[in-house]
């Protein structure tokens, strides 16, 4: 599986590259709304990347903005990525409280990926754990679907490949917490894990920390991941929240810095990468 495209990311991105031009030019979303012969609820829907606009709809738009050939050949560019479909759609079961289109799409765009998690973080799961976690985690769904998403799960960690030709490596810095080292019904299965972890620790891409038992309690209340995008004049920060039974994504400043706060308040708790490692191996031989 290759990484290629984030849609849901690169049509947010052409959504407010469209809407500058229109403020630019001083022009009403419902004035050009008119002009295109749509709802101006759809126009706005377009500019915020909450729909995928049609190829068309973004050429007409681009004229009536008389925008730069620059710009032109950009956005079109963008338009068509936009519309292309990610590796995991014809996948992907839409019932399990996961907005896989955000999230991957998040995960391909990136420069880099900062994750508090409880459990394993997924980029770095083996498919033995995964598997597990999965079947309980969702214990009425089919085995069909469990497979359909333990496969997703293992696509998903081309993005930390070494190798990838698409993109440069996502930078991934895990805080942990030390109950994911327990947390496993399978000893065969966690030792496997633990290997893992250390493995992929040993990548210049990957930092992995382990937040302690020692530390205490701390702000943070749940698995999150702070999203920093290549580059910030196309994309701007968004922060996933891990929930029972759905995600969230919040990019609102305030809810930005509230989560950058709570990161570094596990950074100072946390052990360092060394330390971190001891603690695995231990983990690893148990």
């Amino acid at each position: 599986m290759t990484a290629t495209h984030g849609p849901v990311v690169i049509r947010r991105r052409l959504g407010w590259a469209l809407k500058q031009l229109r403020v630019r030019r001083h022009k009403q979303l419902s004035e050009i709304a008119k002009i295109l012969e749509i709802s101006p609820s759809k126009l706005s829907r377009i500019e915020t990347g909450q729909v995928e606009p049609k190829f068309r709809d973004v050429r007409d738009l681009l004229d009536i903005y008389d925008a730069s050939e620059t710009d032109r050949r950009r956005l079109l560019e963008w338009a068509d990525g936009a519309k292309s479909r990610g590796w995991w759609q014809p996948l992907g079961p839409a019932s399990f409280g996961v907005d896989l289109d955000m999230l991957i799409s998040l995960e391909t765009e990136a420069r880099a990926k900062r994750m508090y998690c409880i459990p394993v973080a997924g980029l770095l799961q083996t498919e033995d754990y995964a598997r597990q976690l999965i079947t309980q985690a969702y214990s009425e769904k089919e085995p069909a679907e469990i497979d359909r998403m333990v496969e997703i799960r293992m696509g998903r960690q081309h993005v930390i490949d070494l190798r990838r030709s698409d993109a440069p490596p996502l930078e991934l810095h895990v805080l942990m917490d030390e109950v994911a080292l327990y947390r496993c019904s399978d000893p065969e299965v966690m030792r496997n894990q633990a290997a893992e972890l250390i493995r992929r620790a040993d990548q210049d891409n990957v930092c992995l920390q382990v937040v302690p038992f020692s530390a205490g309690w701390t702000n943070a209340t749940s698995t999150f991941s702070i999203f920093d995008p290549r580059d910030p004049d196309l994309d701007w920060p968004v922060v996933n929240v891990e929930g029972t039974g759905s995600d969230s994504f919040v990019d609102g400043p305030q809810s930005l810095a509230g989560y950058e706060s709570v990161w570094e308040e596990l950074l100072g708790v946390a052990l360092t990468p060394d330390a971190s490692r001891v603690l695995i191996e231990a983990a690893l031989n148990r």
